[in-house]
Formats: structure tokens, C-alpha cells, sequence
């Protein structure tokens, strides 16, 4: 173990080495959009970049440096570290504002809005009851273009809006809307797996062994140029192996290097399993090599999935996408109540069917009703007359949106707020992809109370994330990734699974559900006999800007 941890360190030593030699150039500081909610203060999370200093990120935000120290109380001892998350305090108008126009005004004759990024001048018209005209007039406007979080003034008046002019008909978008979809009560119901939840301490208490030796197969390029992602899931597995040991267990792991060529096929074979390697081609070199003799572990890739159709003894973690559509549907049906009414948003693309076919399909097997709204992007101004004629007043509308184009979600983000700006009660559904994208505002997320089912999610308000966090920063002076979440999750769940069963460990997989501090874990047997993660994270986007772990 001393001498993996110190091959870590070293490796890093080299590539800081490296990183000195090169010619000094700063990385420009992106202003980060997503916002937390810590002791009822409100920030905005800054990922630290390579060769970024504090006072360039105080100038991108508009903040001092005590601002800095005050909000991230070890900066003073640490300093700046790479991928390591600061707290920026956030004030709604930040920027090149001065104080003094910050403050609000006590004058009774106006309030004060921030324009979000969703919206125009007609939508905060309607919103406050007023014209145009007068709120272009109080602030001065020459025209009607805004920016995102511009501040402006809002005529506080009890006289009723003008009658807007009826719009053209020729620029109507064509919307197909079937309404209502009711399925056919033959369609097939959807796997439930009702199984019980263990503990790592109790399967630990129960053990068969106190001795687990497996493989770890990984293209680390130690020699050259080290491949982060797989040097941080390496971490992870020593982070997990040095817990385990604390815990009683004696663990050996062989360690290969893919980048040195494959390991021979005895020594796999002595295993109790094979964790990687990570890519799908990688994966079924070492799946022919071992002819279905040890179990072979998918860490990562979700393409390797479809491997099991030709191979025995393989274990597919990742979750697949289907599966989180499902377990979607299934959130939509356990919320909805009697006045509720579900929406799908589809997008008339032909490049986005897929992500619409496998939604569609899971509502279908919880037999829901639904109204379907598909458009196109460049029709997406005239969706709001068409949603205010489906959308309930007297429940919430549980909008699912079936899309994974960036674009495409930013449009329809765009039109739930203007529909929460008219009061309409809602919640949205979508694929976990959205958590990538970084043209929309995350806090349009929280305002619709997003919900989404992803396979990976930390907590890191949970006790046991906190404590992982804090003991990888000491050990390898970093942030966890990801990545060093899933090597952490990964390696411990099947260790102490083969401690606990022995030889035969792999049969129990799908006997019991367990929770990660990243991912959890609950397997499905396919007909080949080989094990597929089905199981899936529910997380809710608040508007007190938190975000949530339901599931």
C-alpha cells in the first residue's frame, strides 16, 4: 500500500515538474453560474484552474480578497489549489455596478427586477402589469435589447396593462399536440426490484474472508504523459484500499499499467476479479484473454455494456441511460397527485428521437396520461400562448422534457420561466445531461425545481462525503474528482462483496441494494448471466438554490 501511495505522489511530483518548465501563460477566469446555499448565505462555486490566481478570480467576480478569505476560512493556509471549489459570495447585481446604484430604492413609486437570461421586455411587462413604454421611459432604454441581471426599475401603479395587439398569424409556430395520450393497459409493467438495502459495516461483520486479491487494469501512462481521469479513479482505489485495511481487511491489488501492454493471463486468472480496464475495446481484450474464468469489472464506460451479448462472468457498472429514463417515468407517476397534469416536451429534430422514443416508452409502461408539445427551436417564442392553454391553474404541471440538445433545453427553460413568471405551479423532469450544460443559467434549474435521475451524484453535505473529501486532500493535496469518487465507490463495494460471499460473491449481486458515496449499486442479471448497475440517483434543484439527494 505505502509503495502505491508513493508511486502517486511521485507521479504528481512529475507532472507539477513538467507543468514548471512550460512558459507562463494565465488561464482567463470563466464567472461561474451555479449557486449554493450554505448557513443561509448564497454563493457561486468557482472550480480553481491551473495558473489562475486569487486576484484575477476576485476581479472576474467583482470581489476582495477578504471577501475571499471570509468565505473559504482555509485559503489563507492552503492557497490556491487546482480543482479545488471556492465559495464566491454572490450579490444579485455584482459586477460594474457601484455600491451606491446596488443599494434599493426606498421610492415608493417604483420597484426594482433583475433581468434574467430567459427574459425580454414583454415578459417582465406582462409580469408587473405595466407597458413597455413605461419601463423603457423610468430607465431610459433607447431600445429594447437587455442584459442578464440588468436592474430595472418598475412602475409600482394600480392602473390595469394595455391590451396587448393580437399577434400575426403567419408567424405561428406549428406545434403538434396530442392530448391526451392513454396507453394500453397491456404494456408490459417495469421491473421493480424489490430488494433490501445493506450496509458496507454489516456484509463486513459477516464476512467469510479476511483476504481479498484482485486485479486493477488501467491505461495510467505512467511513463510519459499520465492520463488524469484514470490516475484520479486510481486514487480513488487506494483511498478505498487504505479504508478497508483500517477496517480489518486484508487487501492485495495488481496493479497493471494497459500503456506497458497486457498483463499475462495467469495472473489474472488468480484473482478474485478483474477491476477494468475503462474503454470498451480495452475491456474485451481482457474478457477474451480470461474466457469467462474471473469476473471482468466495467468501471466507466457505458458503451461496454453491450460486450455481455459475447462474454460470460462480466460486470457492467455504469448505468444505462434507459434506465434512468425509467426510473424517471416512474418519479413522474409516484408524484403526481389528483389536479396534477404531465406535459412532454418533444423537439421536432431528428437528431434527438432517440432521447424522446426511450421517454415516451417509459411512460408508457407506468400507463400515465400526458400531452405531447413538439417544436422546434425557432418556434420556441410562440410556446407560451400554447403552454398557458394546456397548463393546469389548479395543480402542478409536471413538465417532462424529452431532449438532450443543449440548445433545444435552453429554449424550453427559457419558456418555463416565463410561465412561472404567470404563476403557473410546475416542476420539470429531465435527463441528467443537463448538470453538463454550460450556456444555461443554473439557477433557471432551481426556479423550475428540476429533477433529474443520473447515475452519479455526492452529497457532500452527507458525513461519510465530507470525511472522504477532507482525507483526499491531505493524501494527495487535490480535490476528488469524479472520477476518484467512482474508483473510491468501485473498488470497496466489490471487495468487501467477495469478503462477505467468498468465490461464489458475484451470484449475490443482485440480492441487495447498496449506497456509495458517488454511485449506488443494485444489479440486474441479463439472460447470458452477466450483471448490469440499474440503479439510479433522484436529485431535486430547490429554489433556495440547493441541491438535494431524494433517492
Amino acid at each position: 500500500m505505502k509503495r502505491l501511495i508513493t508511486l502517486i505522489a511521485s507521479l504528481l511530483l512529475l507532472c507539477c515538474g513538467a507543468a514548471l518548465a512550460q512558459e507562463y501563460v494565465p488561464t482567463p477566469v470563466t464567472v461561474s453560474k451555479e449557486k449554493v446555499k450554505l448557513n443561509g448565505k448564497v454563493y457561486l462555486s468557482h472550480v480553481v484552474l491551473e495558473r489562475q490566481t486569487l486576484y484575477s478570480i476576485c476581479k472576474a467576480y467583482g470581489v476582495t480578497e477578504e471577501d475571499m478569505y471570509e468565505a473559504n476560512p482555509s485559503l489563507r493556509e492552503t492557497g490556491l489549489q487546482k480543482n479545488s471549489i471556492l465559495l464566491i459570495p454572490y450579490r444579485e447585481n455584482a459586477g460594474s455596478e457601484t455600491e451606491a446604484s446596488q443599494q434599493k430604492t426606498a421610492d415608493p413609486s417604483y420597484t426594482e427586477h433583475t433581468v434574467k437570461w430567459y427574459e425580454d421586455l414583454d415578459d417582465i411587462a406582462r409580469r408587473y402589469d405595466v407597458s413597455v413604454r413605461e419601463i423603457m421611459e423610468l430607465n431610459g432604454l433607447k431600445s429594447k435589447k437587455l442584459s442578464t441581471r440588468q436592474v430595472l426599475k418598475i412602475p409600482v401603479k394600480n392602473a390595469p396593462a394595455p391590451t396587448p395587439a393580437p399577434e400575426e398569424t403567419s408567424g405561428e409556430p406549428e406545434v403538434e399536440i396530442v392530448a391526451p395520450v392513454v396507453l394500453s393497459p397491456d404494456a408490459p409493467a417495469a421491473q421493480q426490484m424489490d430488494v433490501p438495502e445493506v450496509t458496507d459495516s454489516t456484509l463486513l461483520s459477516l464476512r467469510s474472508r479476511d483476504g481479498v486479491e484482485f486485479s486493477l487494469i488501467l491505461p495510467l501512462k505512467a511513463g510519459s504523459n499520465p492520463s488524469e481521469i484514470n490516475m484520479d479513479f486510481y486514487s480513488g482505489v487506494l483511498m478505498a484500499l487504505k479504508d478497508l485495511e483500517a477496517e480489518g481487511l486484508k487487501v492485495k491489488a495488481h496493479v497493471y499499467d494497459l500503456s506497458a501492454g497486457l498483463p499475462p493471463v495467469d495472473a489474472l486468472e488468480k484473482s478474485d476479479f478483474v477491476l477494468g480496464p475503462v474503454a470498451s475495446r480495452d475491456l474485451e481484450a481482457i474478457l477474451q484473454r480470461v474466457d469467462g474464468n474471473v469476473p471482468v469489472i466495467s468501471p466507466l464506460d457505458q458503451k461496454a455494456a453491450s460486450l455481455s451479448a459475447n462474454y460470460q462472468n462480466f460486470i457492467q457498472v455504469p448505468t444505462a441511460v434507459d434506465n434512468q429514463y425509467d426510473d424517471l417515468a416512474q418519479w413522474v407517476k409516484d408524484d403526481l397527485e389528483n389536479d396534477d397534469k404531465v406535459l412532454l416536451i418533444t423537439e421536432k429534430s431528428a437528431g434527438n428521437v432517440a432521447a424522446a422514443v426511450a421517454i415516451r416508452s417509459a411512460l408508457a409502461r407506468r400507463e400515465l396520461s400526458y400531452e405531447i408539445v413538439n417544436y422546434a427551436i425557432v418556434e420556441g417564442r410562440g410556446i407560451p400562448a400554447i403552454l398557458g392553454n394546456l397548463m393546469t391553474e389548479d395543480g402542478v404541471n409536471r413538465v417532462v422534457v424529452a431532449s438532450e440538445s443543449e440548445a433545444f433545453i435552453g429554449d424550453v427553460v427559457r419558456n418555463l420561466g416565463i410561465m412561472l413568471g404567470k404563476d403557473y405551479d410546475m416542476v420539470m423532469y429531465a435527463p441528467s445531461k443537463v448538470r453538463t450544460f454550460d450556456t444555461i443559467d443554473g439557477s433557471a434549474y432551481h426556479d423550475a425545481s428540476l429533477h433529474l435521475c443520473t447515475s452519479y451524484f455526492a452529497d457532500y453535505s452527507a458525513p461519510e462525503v465530507d470525511r472522504f473529501v477532507r482525507s483526499y486532500r491531505a493524501l494527495f493535496r487535490t480535490e476528488p474528482s469524479q472520477f476518484a469518487f467512482q474508483g473510491y465507490d468501485t473498488a470497496r463495494y466489490f471487495v468487501i462483496r467477495c469478503a462477505r460471499y467468498g468465490g461464489r460473491w458475484s451470484r449475490k449481486l443482485g440480492a441487495e441494494r447498496s449506497a456509495g458515496l458517488h454511485t449506488d449499486f443494485l444489479f440486474d442479471t441479463d439472460p447470458n448471466g452477466n450483471h448490469h448497475n440499474v440503479a439510479v440517483r433522484r436529485i431535486v434543484f430547490k429554489k433556495d438554490y440547493t441541491t438535494s439527494l431524494q433517492k
